[in-house]
């Protein structure tokens, strides 16, 4: 099932639990794909990303997203050294 298909936004917390879901099935591109299209994101948000990327190895777009990210927490960092 594509989320892509429905014409409403789900709460934040829906749509963070979908990118953790298509991250452990190892489809992080629908991941991105969906937090690209998020009108809000959160810490939560930012976190599940670089955790993807640092899950296949792709330290560089996960540093990026760290980059990115507005404010970064323990967890962000925690996140991205695991990957190291």
């Amino acid at each position: 099932m594509n989320v892509s298909r429905f014409r409403y936004a789900p709460a934040i917390f829906v749509t963070n639990c979908l990118i953790h879901m298509y991250i452990r099935c190892s489809k992080i591109q629908y991941a991105h794909n969906l937090f690209e299209r998020m009108a809000q994101r959160d810490a939560i948000s930012w976190n599940a990303m670089v955790f993807g990327y640092t899950g296949i190895r792709n330290m560089g777009i996960a540093k990026n997203m760290l980059d990115s990210m507005l404010k970064r927490d323990e967890v962000s960092w925690n996140v991205l050294i695991s990957g190291i």
